[in-house]
């Protein structure tokens, strides 16, 4: 699936570089990740126009893919 030309924009607009298939973009960014509770982990990126996307990611299931990719 690629991006259309309204995503292309966006992303290009929060500073991301979009690979020339149109198929993935890319980012230097600041990214945190930190303990919401015992179940969720918040995965925040913080973009280059200091935007801030927020994910909520489940505990166990990030810590067993970083484990599995070292």
């Amino acid at each position: 699936m690629k991006f259309d030309e309204q995503e292309r924009g966006a992303l290009k607009r929060a500073g991301f570089s979009v690979a020339d298939d149109h198929e993935a973009a890319y980012l230097e960014a600041l990214v945190a990740i930190g303990a919401h509770d015992h179940e969720t982990l918040w995965l925040t990126i913080t973009l280059r126009n200091s935007t801030r996307v927020v994910c909520a990611l489940p505990r166990d299931e990030t810590i067993v893919a970083i484990d599995e990719n070292a």
